[in-house]
């Protein structure tokens, strides 16, 4: 898999982990249909997984199942520094770090969402070059790794999402560090 290949996973992720309202819905076929060339069957098949279980799943539902698992999961939210540091002081350096990271990529983000929320991540990794990306999803790996194992322990269908996504993260050559490496 080719880096603008996985740029387009990471647009999909991103979107599959927004909040899965009405038009969130009617836009999972436009998902689909982005990955239909993906060389990468894996891939495919993990967001075909995710997409056909949530359509399947009355709105009710769904909605309850990603605020109780993002919004209220203390090992499953979409912060990935939150693992870190929780909502210590120390957090703040490493979001501003981060910051300062989008800014270098040429990415401009709003003051809606903080820098660390993964969909907002992916959405860079889906537009920026390899050298700004590869840095900072190497960083947080093992975050990343870890929302993916709890949700996975809980039988959880996002689990599959974030297969897709350490997939293509591996694909461009982001991988697991050894403890203590950054």
């Amino acid at each position: 898999m080719n880096y603008e290949q996985a740029q387009t996973v990471f647009q999909c992720a991103s979107y599959l982990l927004s909040y899965p309202d009405d038009e969130w819905a009617r836009d999972l076929d436009g998902c689909l249909q982005a990955l239909d060339d993906l060389p990468h069957r894996q891939i495919v098949g993990y967001i075909e997984q995710f997409i056909n279980h949530i359509k399947a799943v009355p709105v009710r539902e769904r909605i309850e199942t990603y605020v109780y698992t993002f919004d209220f999961g203390k090992k499953t939210n979409l912060y990935v520094t939150y693992m870190n540091t929780g909502e210590q002081r120390e957090r703040g350096l490493e979001l501003l770090e981060l910051k300062q990271q989008y800014k270098a990529a040429g990415f401009d983000i709003t003051e809606k969402e903080l820098p660390d929320y993964l969909p907002l991540m992916l959405e860079l990794a889906s537009q920026a070059e390899p050298q700004h990306v590869v840095p900072i999803f190497q960083k947080y790996w093992r975050n990343i790794e870890e929302i993916r194992n709890q949700l996975h322990a809980n039988d959880n269908v996002y689990t599959v999402v974030f297969d897709a996504i350490l997939t293509a993260l591996n694909e461009i050559g982001v991988k697991s560090l050894p403890k203590g490496s950054v």
